[in-house]
């Protein structure tokens, strides 16, 4: 099983960008920001890229302000060991800013996420090297390209979001953050899944899995 999962608000219990647009970004932002993404006029890349535009504080500052709100869902560091011991590669495929993921997730984990830097205010862009079809989702190609690294792998994806969907949809396997927006999207679309709070739940329902397709 190739294992790909999202970060803010699935690794972690909170989304960092959103933490930090409401203490520094444009004051309503979702209000005014999230209308033209929801309805597709605007697409993730460029509403991250518009709201990350209105933040000049460092690096340093905003993980300051972050870290204190931000921490790790339930069950994530043992539900690593898990899909080690079963030879389950694991990497992060996100649509948030490469320097925050860093800070906050183990060493040993790989990711692929947006990348940005600061030019007197942030430039959010895709990470150096990936091709990005025109009119292809960021994670879904994202995850085709790992499943090129990984042939013959199942794929299990979790998330929590609206962006989440379209990966969701090529994913042998979904697994949601129980109440989030993914899970809802979900239920509407006809995308098969199975619900979550704590990542040893994911553990559990996968071992239950194994063992059925065994006997």
């Amino acid at each position: 099983m190739l294992v790909i999962c999202d970060f803010d608000g699935t690794v972690t219990t909170t989304d960092v960008t959103n933490v930090l647009w409401d203490r520094y970004g444009i004051e309503g932002w979702r209000r005014k920001l999230l209308r033209g993404y929801r309805s597709g006029e605007t697409s993730h890349l460029e509403l991250m890229n518009i709201g990350w535009r209105e933040l000049d504080q460092s690096e340093h500052e905003l993980l300051e302000y972050a870290r204190p709100l931000v921490g790790l869902r339930e069950g994530f560091a043992e539900f690593l060991d898990f899909c080690r011991s079963r030879g389950w590669p694991f990497r992060v495929i996100s649509g948030g800013i490469d320097w925050y993921i860093r800070a906050f997730l183990p060493a040993s984990v790989e990711f692929v996420s947006y990348t940005a830097v600061l030019d007197k205010t942030w430039r959010v862009s895709l990470p150096d090297g990936f091709s990005l079809a025109e009119g292809v989702d960021f994670k879904v190609q994202a995850l085709r390209n790992l499943r090129a690294q990984f042939p013959g792998f199942e794929t299990m994806f979790i998330g929590d979001g609206r962006n989440d969907l379209p990966v969701a949809r090529e994913a042998d396997r979904v697994f949601a953050v129980r109440g989030s927006t993914l899970a809802r999207l979900c239920a509407e679309h006809g995308v098969a899944h199975d619900t979550f709070e704590s990542f040893s739940e994911i553990a559990s329902l996968s071992t239950s899995a194994s063992d059925e397709r065994a006997s």
